[in-house]
């Protein structure tokens, strides 16, 4: 996205604390690969982490 955050889609600042995120995460099946992996906001990154489980397996679903 071009210097923005995929998230929540606003452009990042000199001062943002950013964190790379596998797309599809790893204890889903994804992979360490180019394909799979985005910068977002540390806050951003909390949020997805929280939303899309992948803290857990995806068979704990």
């Amino acid at each position: 996205m071009h210097g923005k955050c995929t998230w929540c889609g606003l452009h990042f600042r000199e001062s943002d604390v950013l964190e790379i995120d596998h797309t599809t995460p790893i204890s889903c099946g994804g992979k360490n690969e180019w394909e799979n992996l985005q910068l977002l906001h540390r806050h951003c990154h909390d949020e997805k982490t929280a939303s899309d489980g992948s803290q857990k397996s995806c068979s704990d679903k």
